[in-house]
């Protein structure tokens, strides 16, 4: 309280606030009349809150200014009054920077010691209080003894004065929380769809991987985005920790999808650096169906083995001989890029002694006995095997055929029929002998028959 009065004559008190009358400046220090009879000295050091080099710097002889007194001796001589504007300064700081204070408003606060149910704060002097709830955020679970002595910056919750004192509850938590929401926001919005980034597994879960994209952006690396292949459990492709190159492929608000295969070429174009038409593979039956088998080559990887192209032999059923999960070598005969399809052939491995075989019908070759069997005999021409007929093996009736033909006999026969496509040779020993009869018959009729008697009266001669 200024207790200054021009018209009564002052008696000094510690701690008194007076105004006053500077009248002499020197470099360290100032004297102050304060309606007293001695003037009163506030040194250098005490004039500001701040460092001065002088006391010219901020006063100057006539000036008013308040002061508090610090110290007040009488003399027998002369009396001793010590003068100060430290605390003045101190209060009217604080009462400027209270006067600022807002509930709503966010400021930098000291934090000054760890009680029960909280933290005390300081503001340029000025005290509030951080509740335990409003400290941290869930994903900080920090340690409130850890911030004793830092600045932290909070939000002005309530505030008030009771009995002369301030009243100032204000709440970290919040400034957190929109923090991470800012950054998380600015992080997002620098992302783009198709763009190429380094992203760090940190959790797996059954429908797929979460990676961090920064500091406060999360991705989704859905199990069907892991692979081309399929994809039974993720764990079994990713680790926690593992740092990879992933493919954003859609950001919806805050929500960021990755792809890894995007990256990876597919099992199908892998195919295509590998193989061509015409290269011999192996592969492994998957499935077997009415109209041929699928076979992998590469892995997830399937062409259609047609039945049509199982053997050259339309008899043969390789489906019979062989079971899913056998593996079996084949040859690629067609790749369609569009359909991402391709045809395999089994057949085009073997040599078809069929196709070089050129015979015609009542042709006459050379045969050998390969095998006797009830209903006629197989034998080879060439490079294949044909079947003759027992009924085709003699004009006269025969019982069995062993008892005309034996096994590795060479025989002449005439071709019956001849279908290649189809595997198919028939032959005859018969007709070949048919006919050599009918031409001698023929023959010995040319000459028992005279130049000028026809047949007719031949046969008439012989009637009678």
């Amino acid at each position: 309280m200024d207790i200054y009065s021009e018209n009564k004559m002052y008696t000094p008190k510690v701690g008194d606030i007076v105004t006053g009358t500077v009248v002499k400046v020197g470099k360290e220090e100032v004297w102050v009349d304060i309606n007293y009879a001695c003037e009163g000295v506030i040194y250098k050091d005490y004039l500001s809150l701040d460092k001065l080099q002088s006391a010219h710097d901020i006063l100057k002889e006539g000036d008013q200014i308040k002061v508090k007194v610090t110290q007040f001796k009488k003399g027998d001589e002369s009396d001793s009054l010590l003068l100060s504007r430290i605390d003045i300064l101190k209060n009217e700081l604080q009462d400027e920077v209270r006067n600022n204070l807002e509930v709503g408003k966010d400021f930098d606060f000291r934090v000054k010691r760890s009680v029960k149910g909280g933290l005390v704060l300081d503001h340029h002097g000025i005290e509030a209080f951080l509740p335990d709830s409003l400290i941290f955020i869930q994903e900080e679970a920090g340690n409130k003894d850890n911030l004793v002595n830092k600045t932290i910056k909070a939000r002005i919750v309530e505030m008030s004065r009771e009995r002369n004192r301030d009243k100032i509850i204000v709440n970290r938590k919040q400034l957190v929380y929109e923090g991470l929401k800012e950054a998380e926001k600015e992080e997002i919005n620098s992302l783009n769809v198709d763009d190429v980034i380094k992203v760090r597994i940190a959790r797996l879960a059954d429908f797929g991987a979460f990676a961090k994209i920064s500091d406060h952006v999360d991705g989704l690396i859905h199990i069907s985005e892991v692979s081309h292949y399929h994809v039974k459990k993720v764990d079994e492709y990713l680790n926690i920790g593992d740092e990879v190159d992933a493919k954003i492929i859609k950001i919806k608000g805050k929500k960021v999808s990755l792809s890894l295969k995007a990256l990876q070429p597919t099992p199908w174009d892998s195919f295509l650096e590998k193989y061509k038409v015409g290269d011999k593979v192996e592969g492994k039956i998957v499935r077997k169906m009415q109209y041929g088998m699928l076979i992998e080559i590469e892995k997830e990887v399937v062409g259609l083995l047609n039945r049509f192209d199982y053997s050259w032999n339309p008899r043969e059923n390789l489906a019979g001989e062989v079971e899913v999960g056998q593996t079996i070598e084949v040859e690629i005969t067609s790749i369609d890029k569009k359909k991402q399809q391709f045809a395999l052939s089994k057949k085009h491995l073997e040599y078809n002694p069929w196709a070089d075989l050129k015979l015609k019908r009542g042709e006459l070759v050379s045969a050998t006995v390969v095998r006797t069997e009830e209903k006629g005999a197989v034998v080879q021409v060439e490079d294949v095997e044909g079947f003759l007929p027992i009924s085709e093996i003699a004009t006269e009736r025969i019982n069995r055929v062993e008892d005309v033909l034996k096994l590795e006999q060479i025989i002449t026969v005439e071709v019956l029929e001849f279908y290649p496509k189809d595997w198919k040779l028939t032959v005859s020993m018969k007709s070949i002998q048919d006919k050599k009869n009918r031409a001698e018959y023929e023959n010995q009729l040319q000459e028992n028959v005279s130049s000028n008697q026809s047949l007719k009266d031949l046969f008439k001669d012989y009637q009678k």
